[in-house]
């Protein structure tokens, strides 16, 4: 399998705003939950977060689209209960056929954007030790291993941090 990016899709039309439960947001986060079940044996269904926390002005979800209006990535950013200062980013989901394009990055470039101006200090995010390739993104923009945040995940989750200021993506 080639690891080199694949030039930018000039099919990836747009990224917008949409509700955690919005249909196209859901679309994705099945197709998510579904790769986590078969890739480690358990999945991490959408219904276990709160859509409320994925609104304005505390956190945001965004998914990409095609030219043609077909969903191909999401992901999400929440503000930390009890941790003033620090967003957390969450599902981050490419679709295998858009992958090695750069949706990813841009994704996260836009989501620290929005914690950087909702006076976040801090971006938080986990993701398994068996993703090499997020794990490589992640590494590459600035993130740094830290101890897990979230008490009970298994042995396999990695936790990342990055500190995040108001001129980042700009």
């Amino acid at each position: 399998m080639s690891h080199a990016l694949r030039p930018h899709s000039a099919a990836v039309a747009a990224f917008a705003r949409r509700r955690f439960d919005h249909p196209d947001s859901v679309l994705l986060l099945r197709a998510y939950a579904d790769e986590r079940q078969e890739m480690v044996g358990f999945e991490d269904p959408p219904g276990l977060d709160e859509p409320s926390q994925y609104e304005p002005p505390s956190g945001m979800f965004i998914v990409a689209y095609t030219k043609s209006g077909q969903p191909v990535a999401c992901g999400g950013i929440r503000a930390r209960p009890r941790r003033q200062g620090e967003s957390e980013i969450r599902k981050m989901f490419v679709v295998p056929d858009h992958r090695r394009e750069g949706l990813a990055r841009r994704l996260l470039t836009s989501l620290e954007r929005f914690a950087a101006e909702s006076s976040a200090e801090r971006v938080l995010l986990e993701t398994g030790s068996y993703n090499r390739a997020a794990i490589a993104l992640y590494t590459s923009v600035g993130y740094v291993l830290v101890p897990s945040y979230v008490p009970g995940r298994p042995d396999f989750n990695r936790a990342f941090a990055k500190a995040v200021s108001r001129t980042i993506g700009r």
